[in-house]
């Protein structure tokens, strides 16, 4: 008797109605990247799909599947391949881990979430622990990597600067492709007009090493329970020592950003984005 194999999971998804939907599954021990093109299901199928491609092949030829429907007579087509997905390069630290090797206990935003590590014994020199919660934060599909790839070439600019921002303590691979990072939990809560001074300074020090923050939003400031205030979120940060003036602005603009009471930069995640 054959034995019967696991069922596909989908790890990450981000469904459009009028756009490609893309979604990052779980077949056969390995991850794969499914494009379904606009008008091939309609939005309740969308948000579950694989009931309805139940004729995935779970063989490892292919990564890649591009689904449609044939206009001239509705049948669906599958288009399978299997290409070098991209990846981040700017690969710093020594330590790289399987995305297989976390387990996801909270999502935090559609690409951050809370994890522990499970796989086997880490190298003594590291300062990942197993059982230990981690945030990590990938990149679910390829137009994801570039922002991830600034966000972790910002953090090598902050080696060596305590308590600024936390720990980056590895890169995280999917089957080899360094999709993200993983980083210390930092304990605390957002910040307020309260802590417009704090705020202040900790900021000022991001630029005191010619980084601009880019988006300096209350829920980027974690006040910890010392008082002390670290930086997360660098996104859509860059380097550049002369941006005096944006440096300013950004600075200026604090005491607004800190009465913010819409939920900007707060993180939510919508039914249609991930499913655990």
């Amino acid at each position: 008797m054959t034995p019967t194999q696991p069922s596909p999971t989908i790890l990450s998804m981000e469904v459009s109605s009028k756009d490609d939907s893309d979604y990052r599954i779980l077949l056969q021990n390995k991850i794969r990247h499914l494009t379904i093109r606009p008008g091939t299901f309609n939005r309740s199928t969308l948000s579950t799909p694989l009931s309805s491609l139940s004729n995935l092949p779970g063989d490892h030829t292919w990564n890649c599947a591009l689904i449609n429907r044939d206009p001239s007579n509705h049948q669906l087509t599958i288009e399978l391949q299997n290409r070098n997905l991209t990846g981040i390069t700017d690969i710093w630290h020594p330590l790289q881990i399987d995305c297989l090797q976390l387990r996801r206990t909270r999502q935090l935003t559609a690409t951050a979430f809370e994890a522990t590590y499970c796989g086997s014994e880490l190298p003594s020199t590291t300062t990942l622990e197993k059982n230990t919660t981690v945030i990590v934060k990938i990149a679910r599909f390829e137009w994801e990597i570039p922002r991830l790839s600034q966000e972790t070439s910002i953090y090598k600019q902050l080696q060596g600067i305590s308590g600024l921002a936390p720990r980056f303590l590895g890169h995280v691979h999917e089957h080899g492709r360094v999709i993200g990072f993983i980083l210390e939990k930092i304990e605390g809560r957002e910040a307020g007009i309260e802590d417009l001074v704090g705020c202040q300074a900790a900021l000022k020090r991001l630029h005191d090493i010619g980084i601009v923050h880019g988006d300096v939003n209350r829920y980027n400031f974690v006040i910890r329970g010392d008082g002390t205030v670290m930086l997360i979120d660098f996104e859509s940060s860059w380097q550049d020592k002369a941006a005096t003036a944006i440096m300013r602005v950004e600075m200026e603009s604090l005491g607004e950003q800190l009465v913010e009471e819409t939920g900007r930069g707060a993180g939510f995640i919508p039914s249609n984005y991930l499913i655990e």
